[in-house]
């Protein structure tokens, strides 16, 4: 069994039967989202004609908001003659959040985020590069100020590498506050836009509706913008580099968003 049967197998009960070289054809006609009450709660599921989506542990993936079962019920509806299974962003992170194949917790997934703060890109700047220096300016310097301004940090970007300092012990401290507010599905959105960016500040930035999501692939992508610029670049290549940085951002944002009653809370 290939890799991509074993991913779609444990999707449905019915068995696939794809090989790695062959595409998996799309196999429902209709997608349809249905609700129900567990425990008095309102829960909703994804149907594909007569089959209920499962995760890749093989549970029926049970999402507690609305929008969001639409806008996965949407990724599967617009699946044409093949399945793309790397334009099932929602529902990757929402199969994440629900098996938690890695185990994390909100410590782990904390310690991790925090760890991006310290080297956060946004931070280091360069100062032997007029223009990209020029740029990191103009792009980074507002975003810092923003998340300074949000929860009360004394954030400070540098022009060494080498530095240290640029986050105190109090700023770790409000942000490991800040981080953990939010439920464990907004913590796994949240850990994959950062990771995908290089950087919480532009996460925390595009999250809290101070830029959107092109702008924040901009400021991810400065450097590499710079030097295209300069010595120019192969530009499909960078096309397709940004609409896939685009396509997780945008996807984290969403997630976040659906499932965050708070986006953003200021810290005393």
């Amino acid at each position: 069994m290939s890799a991509l049967g074993t991913f779609a197998r444990r999707f449905f009960s019915a068995p696939a039967t794809a090989s790695a070289l062959t595409k998996r054809k799309r196999f429902y006609k209709n997608v349809l989202v249905v609700d129900e009450k567990v425990n008095d709660k309102q829960i909703y599921k994804v149907a594909l004609d007569n089959r209920i989506l499962k995760t890749q542990a093989g549970q029926v993936l049970q999402l507690e908001s609305k929008p969001l079962a639409l806008a996965i019920a949407q990724e599967w509806a617009s699946q044409e003659e093949f399945l793309r299974l790397g334009q099932l962003r929602l529902t990757g992170l929402a199969f994440t959040a629900q098996d938690n194949p890695l185990e994390q917790t909100t410590d782990s997934i904390c310690k991790k985020i925090l760890e991006y703060v310290e080297g956060d890109t946004i931070l280091f700047w360069n100062p032997e590069n007029e223009k990209l220096h020029r740029y990191q300016t103009e792009l980074w310097r507002p975003l810092i100020g923003n998340i300074n301004k949000d929860l009360n940090l004394r954030i400070k970007a540098s022009e060494s590498i080498l530095d240290c300092d640029v986050v105190s012990e109090n700023d770790r401290f409000k942000l490991d506050k800040w981080i953990r507010q939010h439920n464990f599905p907004s913590l796994i959105a949240l850990q994959y836009a950062t990771e995908s960016v290089k950087s919480f500040l532009i996460t925390y930035n595009a999250l809290g509706f101070h830029i959107d999501a092109e702008q924040a692939v901009k400021a991810a992508t400065l450097e590499q913008q710079t030097q295209a610029e300069t010595w120019g670049n192969v530009e499909w290549a960078h096309d397709v580099e940004r609409a896939e940085l685009l396509s997780r951002l945008s996807s984290a944002a969403l997630f976040f968003y659906y499932n965050s009653n708070r986006l953003t809370q200021k810290l005393e």
